[in-house]
Protein backbone atom coordinates (compact mmCIF):
# COMPACT_ATOMS: atom_id res chain seq x y z
CA UNK A 1 0.00 0.00 0.00
CA UNK A 2 1.66 3.38 -1.02
CA UNK A 3 3.04 5.66 1.81
CA UNK A 4 0.44 8.64 2.98
CA UNK A 5 2.41 11.74 2.41
CA UNK A 6 0.26 13.41 5.32
CA UNK A 7 1.61 16.22 7.46
CA UNK A 8 -1.32 15.20 10.35
CA UNK A 9 -0.80 16.94 11.92
CA UNK A 10 1.69 19.63 12.98
CA UNK A 11 0.24 21.27 16.08
CA UNK A 12 2.08 24.82 16.20
CA UNK A 13 1.27 24.97 12.46
CA UNK A 14 -3.00 24.32 12.59
CA UNK A 15 -3.63 23.16 16.28
CA UNK A 16 -5.00 20.55 17.62
CA UNK A 17 -9.19 19.38 16.65
CA UNK A 18 -11.21 20.66 19.95
CA UNK A 19 -11.68 17.10 21.99
CA UNK A 20 -15.18 18.54 22.11
CA UNK A 21 -15.95 18.43 18.69
CA UNK A 22 -17.86 15.72 17.04
CA UNK A 23 -15.60 12.55 15.41
CA UNK A 24 -15.58 12.43 11.72
CA UNK A 25 -18.74 9.84 10.90
CA UNK A 26 -17.07 9.37 6.86
CA UNK A 27 -17.93 6.39 6.40
CA UNK A 28 -18.35 6.36 2.07
CA UNK A 29 -15.42 4.69 0.46
CA UNK A 30 -14.37 4.32 -3.27
CA UNK A 31 -11.23 3.47 -5.31
CA UNK A 32 -11.17 7.01 -7.12
CA UNK A 33 -11.14 8.69 -3.85
CA UNK A 34 -8.55 6.28 -1.63
CA UNK A 35 -6.22 6.43 -4.90
CA UNK A 36 -6.44 10.43 -4.63
CA UNK A 37 -5.49 10.96 -0.96
CA UNK A 38 -2.47 8.25 -1.46
CA UNK A 39 -0.92 10.02 -4.55
CA UNK A 40 -1.25 13.44 -3.68
CA UNK A 41 -3.03 15.05 -0.41
CA UNK A 42 -3.01 18.03 -1.51
CA UNK A 43 -5.25 17.29 -4.43
CA UNK A 44 -7.31 15.30 -2.33
CA UNK A 45 -8.21 17.86 -0.04
CA UNK A 46 -8.94 20.58 -2.98
CA UNK A 47 -10.80 18.26 -4.66
CA UNK A 48 -13.08 16.66 -1.56
CA UNK A 49 -13.30 19.63 0.48
CA UNK A 50 -12.26 23.03 -0.64
CA UNK A 51 -14.60 23.06 -3.92
CA UNK A 52 -17.16 21.17 -1.81
CA UNK A 53 -19.84 23.59 -1.38
CA UNK A 54 -21.23 22.24 1.89
CA UNK A 55 -17.43 21.91 3.29
CA UNK A 56 -14.83 23.91 3.99
CA UNK A 57 -16.57 27.00 4.67
CA UNK A 58 -13.19 29.28 5.82
CA UNK A 59 -11.16 27.70 2.53
CA UNK A 60 -10.73 31.48 1.14
CA UNK A 61 -9.99 30.31 -2.49
CA UNK A 62 -13.74 28.40 -2.78
CA UNK A 63 -14.40 29.78 -6.46
CA UNK A 64 -11.11 29.11 -7.34
CA UNK A 65 -10.90 26.00 -6.45
CA UNK A 66 -14.70 24.86 -7.79
CA UNK A 67 -13.91 25.73 -11.37
CA UNK A 68 -10.30 24.67 -11.18
CA UNK A 69 -11.88 21.44 -9.92
CA UNK A 70 -14.01 21.03 -13.69
CA UNK A 71 -10.59 21.22 -15.84
CA UNK A 72 -9.99 17.58 -17.53
CA UNK A 73 -6.86 16.29 -18.68
CA UNK A 74 -6.40 14.24 -22.03
CA UNK A 75 -5.47 11.15 -20.08
CA UNK A 76 -8.78 11.48 -17.79
CA UNK A 77 -10.88 13.13 -21.11
CA UNK A 78 -9.95 10.16 -23.33
CA UNK A 79 -10.42 7.62 -20.65
CA UNK A 80 -14.44 8.82 -19.91
CA UNK A 81 -14.99 9.32 -23.36
CA UNK A 82 -13.82 5.12 -24.34
CA UNK A 83 -16.34 4.57 -21.47
CA UNK A 84 -19.00 6.60 -22.70
CA UNK A 85 -18.27 5.31 -26.09
CA UNK A 86 -18.32 1.47 -25.13
CA UNK A 87 -21.33 1.84 -22.64
CA UNK A 88 -23.76 3.47 -25.05
CA UNK A 89 -22.26 0.73 -28.06
CA UNK A 90 -23.29 -2.26 -25.41
CA UNK A 91 -26.65 -0.93 -24.64
CA UNK A 92 -27.70 -0.28 -28.50
CA UNK A 93 -26.17 -3.60 -28.87
CA UNK A 94 -29.03 -4.85 -26.32
CA UNK A 95 -31.40 -3.14 -27.97
CA UNK A 96 -30.97 -4.77 -30.85
CA UNK A 97 -29.18 -1.96 -32.66
CA UNK A 98 -25.43 -2.38 -33.57
CA UNK A 99 -23.44 0.14 -34.47
CA UNK A 100 -20.74 -0.09 -37.40
CA UNK A 101 -17.02 0.36 -36.40
CA UNK A 102 -17.15 4.30 -38.33
CA UNK A 103 -19.57 5.41 -36.15
CA UNK A 104 -18.30 4.56 -33.26
CA UNK A 105 -15.14 5.90 -34.19
CA UNK A 106 -16.90 8.84 -35.51
CA UNK A 107 -18.77 9.84 -32.44
CA UNK A 108 -16.07 9.17 -30.66
CA UNK A 109 -13.33 11.69 -32.27
CA UNK A 110 -16.15 14.42 -32.57
CA UNK A 111 -16.97 14.23 -28.85
CA UNK A 112 -12.90 14.87 -28.41
CA UNK A 113 -12.60 17.34 -31.43
CA UNK A 114 -15.35 19.54 -29.60
CA UNK A 115 -12.88 19.24 -26.30
CA UNK A 116 -9.78 20.71 -28.04
CA UNK A 117 -11.77 23.26 -29.98
CA UNK A 118 -13.23 24.62 -27.16
CA UNK A 119 -10.08 24.74 -25.07
CA UNK A 120 -8.58 26.14 -28.03
CA UNK A 121 -10.99 29.27 -27.86
CA UNK A 122 -11.41 29.67 -24.16
CA UNK A 123 -11.28 33.39 -22.63
CA UNK A 124 -9.60 33.05 -19.31
CA UNK A 125 -12.15 33.95 -16.40
CA UNK A 126 -15.27 32.78 -18.54
CA UNK A 127 -17.38 30.32 -16.70
CA UNK A 128 -17.16 26.66 -17.28
CA UNK A 129 -20.59 24.65 -19.08
CA UNK A 130 -22.86 23.80 -16.98
CA UNK A 131 -23.34 19.77 -16.28
CA UNK A 132 -21.26 16.60 -17.41
CA UNK A 133 -21.91 16.51 -21.15
CA UNK A 134 -19.49 19.00 -21.79
CA UNK A 135 -17.49 20.13 -23.86
CA UNK A 136 -14.46 20.07 -21.68
CA UNK A 137 -11.77 22.36 -20.54
CA UNK A 138 -8.31 20.57 -20.83
CA UNK A 139 -5.68 21.77 -18.25
CA UNK A 140 -2.85 21.12 -20.91
CA UNK A 141 -4.72 24.64 -23.07
CA UNK A 142 -5.13 26.46 -20.00
CA UNK A 143 -1.70 25.80 -18.40
CA UNK A 144 -0.27 26.14 -21.92
CA UNK A 145 1.88 23.47 -21.57
CA UNK A 146 4.57 22.46 -23.88
CA UNK A 147 3.51 20.77 -26.99
CA UNK A 148 0.24 20.70 -26.16
CA UNK A 149 -1.46 19.61 -29.46
CA UNK A 150 1.17 17.45 -30.43
CA UNK A 151 0.25 15.68 -26.96
CA UNK A 152 -3.67 15.96 -27.30
CA UNK A 153 -3.24 14.60 -30.67
CA UNK A 154 -1.17 11.22 -29.26
CA UNK A 155 -3.63 10.98 -27.33
CA UNK A 156 -7.09 10.87 -29.82
CA UNK A 157 -4.57 8.52 -31.55
CA UNK A 158 -4.11 6.12 -28.36
CA UNK A 159 -8.04 6.86 -28.17
CA UNK A 160 -9.14 5.67 -30.99
CA UNK A 161 -6.76 2.45 -31.21
CA UNK A 162 -8.51 1.39 -28.10
CA UNK A 163 -11.56 1.71 -29.44
CA UNK A 164 -10.86 -0.26 -32.81
CA UNK A 165 -9.55 -2.78 -30.74
CA UNK A 166 -12.91 -2.92 -28.70
CA UNK A 167 -15.30 -3.24 -31.64
CA UNK A 168 -13.25 -5.34 -34.04
CA UNK A 169 -11.20 -7.61 -31.96
CA UNK A 170 -12.23 -11.59 -31.38
CA UNK A 171 -11.13 -11.55 -28.35
CA UNK A 172 -13.25 -9.65 -26.96
CA UNK A 173 -16.33 -11.06 -28.75
CA UNK A 174 -17.21 -12.83 -25.48
CA UNK A 175 -18.05 -9.81 -23.57
CA UNK A 176 -19.41 -7.83 -26.42
CA UNK A 177 -21.80 -10.96 -26.29
CA UNK A 178 -22.35 -10.99 -22.67
CA UNK A 179 -23.73 -7.38 -22.66
CA UNK A 180 -26.77 -8.94 -24.10
CA UNK A 181 -27.83 -10.96 -21.50
CA UNK A 182 -30.87 -10.14 -19.33
CA UNK A 183 -28.35 -9.99 -16.48
CA UNK A 184 -25.88 -7.72 -17.75
CA UNK A 185 -25.04 -4.73 -15.91
CA UNK A 186 -23.27 -1.92 -17.79
CA UNK A 187 -21.55 1.03 -16.37
CA UNK A 188 -23.76 0.36 -13.20
CA UNK A 189 -23.33 2.20 -9.99
CA UNK A 190 -22.26 -0.17 -7.36
CA UNK A 191 -23.40 1.70 -4.20
CA UNK A 192 -23.66 -1.08 -1.11
CA UNK A 193 -23.96 -0.03 2.58
CA UNK A 194 -22.07 -2.44 4.69
CA UNK A 195 -22.37 -2.24 8.51
CA UNK A 196 -19.20 -0.10 9.14
CA UNK A 197 -18.59 1.31 5.45
CA UNK A 198 -20.51 2.64 2.31
CA UNK A 199 -18.54 1.15 -1.05
CA UNK A 200 -19.23 3.26 -4.07
CA UNK A 201 -17.75 2.60 -7.91
CA UNK A 202 -18.90 2.14 -11.27
CA UNK A 203 -18.72 -1.09 -12.68
CA UNK A 204 -17.67 -1.20 -16.52
CA UNK A 205 -19.62 -4.81 -17.23
CA UNK A 206 -20.98 -7.42 -14.96
CA UNK A 207 -23.12 -10.44 -15.90
CA UNK A 208 -23.83 -13.61 -15.16
CA UNK A 209 -22.14 -16.39 -17.80
CA UNK A 210 -23.75 -20.17 -16.88
CA UNK A 211 -23.32 -20.77 -13.14
CA UNK A 212 -20.65 -18.11 -13.32
CA UNK A 213 -20.87 -13.95 -12.68
CA UNK A 214 -18.01 -11.98 -14.92
CA UNK A 215 -16.83 -8.34 -14.18
CA UNK A 216 -14.85 -6.64 -16.98
CA UNK A 217 -13.03 -3.67 -16.41
CA UNK A 218 -12.04 -1.72 -19.83
CA UNK A 219 -8.79 0.03 -19.44
CA UNK A 220 -7.22 2.55 -22.53
CA UNK A 221 -3.63 1.48 -21.36
CA UNK A 222 -1.86 -1.70 -22.27
CA UNK A 223 -1.02 -4.90 -19.68
CA UNK A 224 1.01 -3.19 -17.10
CA UNK A 225 0.47 -0.04 -17.16
CA UNK A 226 -1.87 0.04 -14.11
CA UNK A 227 -2.19 -2.06 -11.13
CA UNK A 228 -6.40 -2.01 -9.99
CA UNK A 229 -6.33 -5.60 -8.58
CA UNK A 230 -7.85 -3.90 -4.70
CA UNK A 231 -10.72 -1.69 -7.36
CA UNK A 232 -11.66 -4.90 -9.35
CA UNK A 233 -12.09 -7.17 -5.80
CA UNK A 234 -14.11 -4.04 -4.80
CA UNK A 235 -16.40 -4.95 -7.37
CA UNK A 236 -16.30 -8.31 -6.59
CA UNK A 237 -17.93 -7.46 -3.41
CA UNK A 238 -20.77 -5.70 -5.20
CA UNK A 239 -21.20 -8.92 -7.36
CA UNK A 240 -21.69 -11.01 -4.48
CA UNK A 241 -24.64 -9.38 -2.98
CA UNK A 242 -25.85 -7.91 -6.27
CA UNK A 243 -26.11 -11.52 -8.32
CA UNK A 244 -26.20 -13.96 -4.68
CA UNK A 245 -23.51 -15.92 -5.52
CA UNK A 246 -20.30 -17.24 -4.00
CA UNK A 247 -17.27 -15.68 -4.48
CA UNK A 248 -15.65 -18.66 -5.77
CA UNK A 249 -17.61 -18.18 -8.63
CA UNK A 250 -16.80 -14.56 -9.70
CA UNK A 251 -13.80 -13.90 -12.73
CA UNK A 252 -12.70 -10.88 -12.94
CA UNK A 253 -11.49 -9.74 -16.50
CA UNK A 254 -9.16 -6.36 -16.82
CA UNK A 255 -9.06 -6.00 -20.56
CA UNK A 256 -6.29 -3.81 -22.30
CA UNK A 257 -7.67 -2.16 -25.22
CA UNK A 258 -4.52 -0.68 -26.43
CA UNK A 259 -2.54 -3.84 -26.68
CA UNK A 260 -5.42 -5.90 -27.19
CA UNK A 261 -4.88 -8.19 -24.18
CA UNK A 262 -7.17 -9.95 -21.45
CA UNK A 263 -6.30 -11.06 -18.20
CA UNK A 264 -8.53 -13.21 -15.88
CA UNK A 265 -8.54 -14.36 -12.23
CA UNK A 266 -10.73 -15.79 -9.98
CA UNK A 267 -11.91 -14.59 -6.63
CA UNK A 268 -12.29 -16.23 -3.28
CA UNK A 269 -13.72 -15.34 0.46
CA UNK A 270 -9.88 -14.74 1.25
CA UNK A 271 -9.60 -12.12 -1.17
CA UNK A 272 -12.90 -9.98 -0.22
CA UNK A 273 -11.81 -10.47 3.54
CA UNK A 274 -8.49 -8.52 2.68
CA UNK A 275 -10.75 -5.94 0.42
CA UNK A 276 -12.84 -5.40 3.92
CA UNK A 277 -9.48 -5.19 5.72
CA UNK A 278 -8.09 -2.37 2.94
CA UNK A 279 -11.35 -0.31 3.02
CA UNK A 280 -11.33 0.39 6.55
CA UNK A 281 -7.79 0.91 7.16
CA UNK A 282 -8.27 3.54 4.08
CA UNK A 283 -11.02 5.03 6.22
CA UNK A 284 -9.25 5.62 9.31
CA UNK A 285 -6.82 7.95 7.18
CA UNK A 286 -9.97 9.14 5.86
CA UNK A 287 -11.71 10.39 9.24
CA UNK A 288 -8.42 11.97 10.51
CA UNK A 289 -7.93 13.92 7.82
CA UNK A 290 -12.06 14.22 7.69
CA UNK A 291 -12.19 17.00 10.01
CA UNK A 292 -9.24 19.30 9.06
CA UNK A 293 -10.74 19.23 5.85
CA UNK A 294 -13.92 20.22 7.00
CA UNK A 295 -12.82 22.65 8.36
CA UNK A 296 -10.83 24.13 5.59
CA UNK A 297 -7.09 23.53 6.91
CA UNK A 298 -5.43 23.28 3.87
CA UNK A 299 -1.84 23.01 5.33
CA UNK A 300 -3.02 19.48 6.75
CA UNK A 301 -2.66 18.12 3.42
CA UNK A 302 1.09 17.92 2.33
CA UNK A 303 1.48 18.35 -1.89
CA UNK A 304 2.69 16.19 -3.64
CA UNK A 305 5.43 17.93 -5.33
CA UNK A 306 6.14 15.00 -8.20
CA UNK A 307 6.54 17.17 -11.33
CA UNK A 308 4.71 14.64 -13.57
CA UNK A 309 1.73 14.38 -11.24
CA UNK A 310 1.31 18.05 -11.02
CA UNK A 311 1.70 18.19 -14.43
CA UNK A 312 -1.69 16.70 -15.04
CA UNK A 313 -3.85 18.50 -11.58
CA UNK A 314 -5.90 21.12 -12.49
CA UNK A 315 -5.00 22.22 -9.34
CA UNK A 316 -1.74 23.30 -9.88
CA UNK A 317 -2.61 27.00 -10.48
CA UNK A 318 -3.11 27.21 -6.90
CA UNK A 319 -0.80 24.19 -5.10
CA UNK A 320 2.06 25.82 -3.13
CA UNK A 321 3.99 22.43 -4.29
CA UNK A 322 6.82 22.76 -1.92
Amino acid sequence: MPAIQMTLFDESEIGLAHESQIKSTLSEWSYSRREMLAQCPRRYYYQYYGANQRTAKAEPQKAKLKFLKGLSNRYLRTGNILHLVISTYLNKLRQGEQWSPDRLLNWARKIYHDDLEYSRQYEHGTPLPDGNRGPFLLLEFYYGLENTEALCTESEGRLIAALTNFVKSPNLAQFRAGASHTSARIEASTSLKEAHFTLRGKVDLAYRDGDRVVIVDWKIGSAGSSDNSLQLLSYAWWARQKFECRPDRITLYRVHLADNTVSSSDVCEKDLMQVEARILQDLERMQEADDYGRRGIASAFTPCAQPRVCALCPFQEVCPKE
